[in-house]
């Protein structure tokens, strides 16, 4: 008798192959010039990964719109807003004669827009996130409407149909490949051959050990000599507190002992991010990426801390949005913000400049 594990992989065995060859058919169709990309006026620059789960995307976005937001230029971010329970065009950060969905003003919740756009908007005050499933059509209405010179199509490595001028691809380098397998018996979204569509590599999280030559192999075999290979790492720089809305720098906690909380997409690696800033771990509840919180689970997990004499409980920003309205009690909640770091920002800053200067 066969175990119930084996038995899954069999049953699995058939639609895996069946959704491979689909996305294969799709890259093929679009590589064959069988399906046309749209291209928009706007510059597009790309940022996605090739697998399931945290590779460092949101930190690398918030990056890109600053930086280029400081340089002068219009920028937006096209978004699909994922698991939001809501159909149309919304538009945060912008105003309200603007938005496509006037009279909402700055009440959206994460249910209707999804965490992580809500969390761009407040990470970058000023610069529009245009939540739309149908991202050319967004991108449209953010150039005539908002005169964006710049989009950012976030989580945008698989969305074929806008053509963008800069293709951005993420490797955590902590599992960079995803098993070497798509799902469901791997972390790969796509075949590993979809390497070949980028434009640079950016690797996050190579703070950490990783087999370097093994993933710098690997890039070489697909995209040549010629695609830029940029290693960067996001560190926590600030707490915020949630009850008080306090900034405070993160080596203040230097000593200190957490319970952390979170649900993303690598919560190991947050783990590890908090142990980096000299913040001991006394628990932990992990839930799954895009958790929807419920006032019991913040309740089990202040007993836990309570129990364990937790000096506070850490998350992240982006579970802080989907934290709001609940009652947090009188244990402090601190919520971790990060900030992308490495040796080489000055060539990743000159590759996006060239890259405007060019289409100027």
């Amino acid at each position: 008798m066969k175990c119930p594990a084996a038995l899954r992989r069999i049953l699995l065995q058939g639609p895996a192959w069946l959704y491979e060859l689909a996305v294969r058919l799709r890259i093929a169709a679009y590589e064959t010039g069988y399906l046309k990309a749209n291209r928009l006026e706007a510059v597009v620059v790309s940022v996605g990964n090739i697998t399931l789960g945290g590779t460092g995307k949101t930190p690398l976005v918030d990056y890109i719109a600053r930086y280029l937001g400081q340089e002068g230029y219009s920028v937006a971010i096209l978004t699909r807003g994922y698991g939001r329970q809501s159909g149309g065009q919304i538009v945060l950060g912008e105003s309200e004669a603007l938005s496509s969905n006037p009279g909402s003003g700055k009440g959206w919740t994460y249910q209707q827009t999804g965490d992580e756009p809500l969390l761009l908007s407040r990470l970058l005050p000023g610069v529009p996130v245009v939540i739309n499933k149908h991202r050319v059509e967004g991108g449209r209405w953010a150039q005539r409407s908002l005169g964006s010179e710049v989009l950012i199509l976030d989580d945008g490595y698989q969305h074929l149909r806008l053509a963008r001028d800069l293709n951005l691809l993420i490797l955590d380098a902590t599992d960079p490949f995803g098993g070497f397998r798509m799902v469901p018996f791997g972390r790969l979204r796509e075949p590993l051959y979809a390497i070949k569509r980028a434009d640079a590599v950016i690797v996050t999280r190579a703070h950490r050990p990783f087999d370097q030559a093994q993933l710098v192999s690997i890039v070489r075999y697909f995209c040549g000599d010629h695609v830029p290979i940029i290693y960067v790492y996001s560190a926590i720089t600030r707490l915020r507190h949630l009850q008080a809305d306090s900034l405070y720098d993160s080596d203040q906690f230097s000593g200190w002992n957490a319970w952390v909380m979170c649900g993303i997409g690598n919560p190991r690696a947050f783990v590890e991010d908090v142990v980096g800033i000299g913040v001991g771990v006394l628990g932990e509840s992990l839930f799954r990426d895009h958790h929807p919180y419920t006032q019991q689970d913040i309740d089990l997990v202040v007993s836990n801390a309570r129990g364990v004499g937790a000096d506070l409980i850490l998350t992240t920003e982006k579970d802080a949005i989907r934290l709001k309205g609940l009652e947090l009690s009188e244990v402090p909640v601190y919520a971790a913000q990060s900030e992308i770091q490495t040796e080489e920002e000055v060539r990743l800053k000159s590759m996006l400049l060239r890259l405007l200067a060019a289409k100027r």
